[in-house]
């Protein structure tokens, strides 16, 4: 009377599959894509933070606070004309622009550190350093 029906059919299992395949073709670009960006943002961040540090280092030498040691805006533009500090583990290479020095005293000078991968810029950062003598 009654036909029982105890599974899937092989035509049933082979339209899953290939639903699946279809399903799979259109979110694989988007997971390529969010990996390339992650690593793209990592990249990033990486070269920011060595940026920071080669602030810090700069900063840490020409303190801003009134009656410390007197420093040069001469000694500051030869860190500039410096060759670029290249960092062993991540290839980054970086370099520091001195703006010009000013006439009066105590000033302070925009400074930019550019961070380099091969020829390829990968970000800039930008502070002002006090000095206070030419």
């Amino acid at each position: 009377m009654f036909q029982r029906d105890d599974g899937f059919s092989l035509v049933e299992v082979v339209i899953a599959m290939f639903l699946f395949g279809v399903l799979s073709l259109a979110v694989l670009p988007l997971l390529i894509g969010v990996t390339l960006r992650s690593v793209e943002n990592r990249e990033l961040l990486s070269a920011t933070a060595y940026a920071n540090e080669r602030i810090a280092t700069i900063q840490a030498s020409y303190p801003s606070t009134p009656g410390t040691a007197t420093t040069s805006c001469a000694t500051l533009r030869g860190l500039g004309a410096a060759l670029p500090t290249t960092d062993a583990a991540s290839g980054f290479t970086s370099t520091v622009t001195v703006g010009g020095c000013p006439s009066t005293f105590p000033a302070s000078i925009p400074v930019v550190v550019t961070v380099k991968k091969g020829l390829t810029t990968i970000t800039s950062v930008a502070t002002r350093v006090r000095v206070g003598a030419a």
